[in-house]
């Protein structure tokens, strides 16, 4: 198979668009983060046994209906089950950096991150649960919001906000939607590494395994790059938010200059020469960078977009 045209990319360059967190690293002690979790969980459950009328309260202190009560219990308690979930991640990782310093004491890959050496599945569905549940986390908190706006009757700047939240949400929701349908039509995918791991030197070879349900691609990508990841702080006070950045520092980019057929089970193999003096990854430690081989094809209906780690040392 022809992969078209290759391309290759010195120039850094942040990247947009849907930014997942890849270091294991959050500079936060788990008990602290569990702590910190545990008064909003602990105020949730209250609050939503109220709404309920599990918890007996007087009438006339509750201003709107007893559901508001359960939305907001709901998100504070789901607040901090999100905050204990990222302690039990980063206690998971603290231990398995812990034992893969003793079994693994000679292999800087393996004591970085748990890396299957045969190769990376891209776990699809996981991610549709991710979206599908931030997306459920968004409506449920922005249900008090348009309570506000539209039957309190909130104040015309309040509806002007919380449209513009609307709008946002909208947005999730299809992107939940076109993930689930991608994970329907697609399932799971994986790459195969040829040598583990890879040198940052290069040459760097590895298959992609093409899942069901593409049959035939009009146009398409396929770019590996080197990342950097870290976290910015912007604004002050309350007004004070993080944002995670990413960061390409090099990519090679093979092109579709024709359309292609892609038969399910077909192994494509795919040469990329890295430039010397390349970052090597680093997925624990506090300095991230990671390798990625992103995929998108243009297909009739949901196009094929999928990322999958490489490990280069």
């Amino acid at each position: 198979m022809g992969l078209g045209i290759y391309t290759e990319s010195q120039e850094k360059r942040r990247l947009s668009g849907t930014i997942e967190k890849r270091g294991t690293q959050t500079g936060t002690p788990t008990l602290g983060m569990f702590l910190f979790g545990l008064p909003f969980v602990g105020v949730g459950i209250f609050v939503a046994l109220t709404g309920l009328k599990v918890v007996p309260t007087n009438p006339a202190s509750v201003h709107g209906p007893y559901w508001l009560l359960v939305a907001f219990g709901a998100v504070f308690a789901l607040g901090g089950l999100m905050l204990w979930g990222m302690a039990g991640k980063q206690f998971r990782a603290n231990r398995r950096r812990v034992l893969s310093r003793e079994n693994h004491v000679n292999d800087p890959a393996l004591e970085d991150y748990p890396w299957d050496p045969r190769g990376y599945h891209s776990h699809c569905w996981t991610k549709t649960a991710k979206w599908l549940g931030g997306a459920g986390f968004l409506s449920l908190f922005l249900s008090m919001f348009n309570w506000w706006a539209w039957f309190a009757p909130g104040p015309w700047p309040v509806k002007i906000i919380v449209s513009l939240f609307d709008v946002i949400l909208v947005f999730v929701w299809w992107q939940a939607a076109m993930t689930l349908s991608r994970a329907i039509r697609f399932g799971d995918s994986r790459i195969e590494f040829v040598g583990f791991p890879y040198r940052a030197n290069g040459p760097i070879r590895i298959r992609w395994i093409t899942p069901r349900g593409i049959t035939r691609a009009e146009k398409g990508t396929f770019t590996l790059r080197c990342i950097k990841e870290w976290t910015e702080t912007t604004g002050v006070g309350e007004n004070r938010s993080q944002d995670v950045i990413h960061e390409a520092q090099w990519s090679g980019v093979w092109t579709l200059d024709h359309a292609e057929n892609f038969p399910e089970g077909n192994s494509i193999e795919l040469t990329f020469q890295p430039t010397a003096a390349l970052p090597v990854t680093s997925l624990s430690g506090k300095a991230t960078v990671y390798w990625e081989l992103e995929i998108a094809l243009s297909l009739p209906g949901p196009d094929f977009r999928e990322t999958y780690l490489v490990p280069v040392y």
